[in-house]
């Protein structure tokens, strides 16, 4: 088996099986702007690293194992650290000097673990900062330091790329990529949540409808189908999703005019949760909250 080195693709294949519609990947270069994360070979955009690593492939080709060229003039350097300051300069001598408080320590990363006998689905992939390890069984997956990996958060800082909890940075992403963990430790597959921690979020959500329907998007990546659920009334919808990293949002829409419970659907996707509304009487609808209209 070999790896593919494509961007967005990174899997395990077999060169015997390969085929021009086996790799979905990225021709073009990541592209960072305003906060805003991408490629620049298509158009979807997100905040968050972790969002835009799940950002699929535009094209799709063979696999691939050829080392990356890099293009970029400046060359990644990963001996750069921000720790180094001017010399320090004597302070002038006062008649009275106060007391001077020591720096408060910077908190420690927090470490999730997997608790004692959690049961673990095969194929579960470990939830750790640059780890792409695969559970294949208690003895194989579960030992002490066979993870390696961040546990601090991605900084961009001046065209500077690193993590949070160390001091290693690049110039160039593909480099900042290859920046191996500063920690050793158990896999995690699972994790541990308190109910006090789960984040209530508001989705941005938009409809458009037809003659018989209207259908609503409500927007929230990576849902979890066994934990949401939507409930459909004669004049409303009741909408829970647990979505992301333990994020909720709850809701109930009061709509514009009444429905037929009974043939409308939801669906889950992989970035929304899409509801398909028929209309009782076919009339058009001004805004889809009646206390809107």
């Amino acid at each position: 088996m070999q790896n593919c080195t494509r961007n967005g693709c990174g899997q395990s294949y077999d060169p015997t099986a390969n085929n021009p519609m086996a790799c979905q990947y990225h021709p073009g270069k990541p592209e960072f702007h305003e906060g805003l994360k991408g490629w620049t070979c298509c158009k979807p955009r997100e905040h968050s690293f972790d969002d835009f690593l799940e950002i699929k492939g535009c094209k799709l080709g063979l696999h691939s194992n050829e080392p990356k060229h890099n293009d970029d003039p400046f060359k990644a350097d990963l001996t750069k650290y921000d720790d180094v300051l001017p010399e320090p300069q004597p302070a002038p001598v006062a008649e009275a000097i106060a007391p001077v408080s020591a720096p408060k320590a910077p908190e420690p990363d927090f470490i999730d673990e997997d608790p004692a006998g959690t049961v673990v689905a095969a194929g579960a992939k470990c939830k750790r900062n640059d780890c792409n390890a695969v559970f294949e069984s208690e003895e194989r997956s579960h030992g002490p330091e066979q993870c390696q990996f961040h546990p601090g958060k991605v900084l961009f800082h001046e065209g500077n790329k690193g993590w949070t909890c160390c001091k290693p940075r690049a110039t160039d992403f593909d480099e900042f990529m290859k920046i191996k963990g500063c920690v050793r430790g158990r896999h995690l597959f699972v994790g541990t949540q308190l109910a006090d921690e789960i984040k209530a979020e508001k989705c941005r959500r938009d409809f458009y409808q037809m003659a018989n329907n209207v259908i609503v998007s409500i927007y929230a990546k990576k849902i979890k189908h066994d934990d949401s659920s939507l409930e459909f009334g004669a004049d409303s919808v009741r909408v829970h999703l647990v979505y992301g990293d333990g994020k909720v949002y709850d809701d109930t829409i009061q709509l514009y005019a009444e429905i037929d419970p009974t043939a409308s659907s939801y669906e889950f996707l992989s970035t929304k949760a899409e509801i398909k509304l028929v209309k009782k009487a076919q009339v058009q609808w001004p805004t889809l909250e009646k206390d809107n209209a």
